[in-house]
């Protein structure tokens, strides 16, 4: 059996087991053990018997063992993991996980048997559908409703594409938001880490060497007591720097298509790349491989760029406003005199 069909089954019993949970936490009739009538029954393991002249006015639950009805059961049916027989009659419908139903008496609702079989017996009555994974045994004119064989292969693949859909879709409004924010609020950062992309090899260094090199020696930090909380702190930064380096590879990639240097372009060019590596992502096993070397890549020339702004020269400061210039000094031997300031004459008396 495969391991993708082992997996269903023990989460169809779990939740088997979680209805039972809720069923025996439910408030309980006056009427139990041996007595004629009861609310419920519950057997989480040795199996279920309802008497012939018992009439259960709830669910009947067996999470690990068979169940015979042989009376009246006026609702569900659930067997986790065990065979059911029906003698009696049940007003409701019947579930049993992992075994074979065998009905012949009444069932006024569906009968399903998620791993196992449905065999209906002719003077029984359905009055729902039938369905089982292998293929039901139905005599005929007993079942109402439908009869139909459960193809386990198709739901889980079904299962699987819609999560892997809905998993394409959060990673790409997630990545758009985060890409978006990267370039309008850091355009010095986004262009730094443009100019280090185009050394496309050590970029793919760098990037392996923080990418694959630093969770291995976070995991082996995080084993000594000492350094858990770098060991922690170095993991978390890699789960915010694998997405940003995806971010700085769409933009690597736009800005080979996309060269203008404002803002609108730098946008332009995010969301070029970026519409390439999601479109490649949709790609089975070639979009995974993408991710990942696009990641590296990103985080590689984010490395980079980091070192750089940290190692860069200071650059003198180009704002300091020019000296005033030098007053001309006075001609010297031209023939030419200063004008004497004028002198008021004196008054004569006479």
């Amino acid at each position: 059996m495969s391991v993708a069909v082992e997996r269903t089954r023990l989460w169809v019993l779990v939740a088997v087991a979680l209805f039972a949970g809720v069923v025996v936490a439910a408030p309980a009739g006056a009427a139990t053990g041996d007595r004629a009538s009861s609310d419920r029954r519950i057997s989480i393991s040795g199996g279920v018997v309802v008497a012939q002249d018992e009439t259960v006015d709830g669910p009947v639950v067996s999470i690990d063992g068979p169940a015979t009805i042989n009376g009246v059961v006026d609702d569900d049916v659930y067997v986790g993991s065990g065979n059911l027989r029906v003698n009696g009659r049940v007003t409701g419908d019947v579930l049993v996980a992992d075994g074979d139903a065998t009905i012949t008496g009444r069932v006024g609702g569906d009968v399903i048997s998620v791993f196992g079989r449905v065999v209906v017996r002719s003077g029984a009555h359905v009055g729902g559908d039938v369905v089982s994974r292998r293929a039901p045994q139905v005599a005929s004119g007993t079942v109402r409703g439908d009869v139909k064989r459960i193809n386990l292969s198709s739901i889980l693949s079904g299962f699987l594409i819609t999560f892997l859909v809905f998993l394409w879709f959060a990673v790409t409004v997630s990545v758009a938001i985060l890409g978006l924010a990267f370039v309008v609020l850091f355009p010095r950062a986004a262009d730094a880490t443009v100019a280090a992309g185009r050394r496309v090899w050590p970029s793919l260094g760098w990037g392996a060497l923080v990418g694959i090199v630093g969770p291995i020696l976070g995991v082996v930090v995080l084993v000594t007591i000492v350094g858990i909380p770098l060991g922690l702190g170095v993991l978390s930064a890699l789960n915010v720097l694998s997405p940003l380096g995806y971010v700085a590879a769409c933009l690597l990639l736009g800005r080979t298509m996309v060269k203008g240097t404002s803002t609108g372009g730098r946008i332009g060019a995010f969301f070029a790349g970026f519409g390439i590596l999601r479109a490649a992502a949709l790609i089975p096993a070639l979009g995974f491989i993408v991710w990942f070397v696009a990641c590296l890549y990103g985080l590689g020339a984010l490395t980079i760029a980091a070192w750089r702004a940290g190692h860069a020269a200071p650059v003198p400061p180009t704002d300091v406003p020019p000296a005033p210039p030098e007053p001309a000094p006075a001609a010297v031997g031209t023939g030419a005199e200063a004008p004497a300031p004028s002198e008021t004459p004196a008054s004569s008396d006479g």
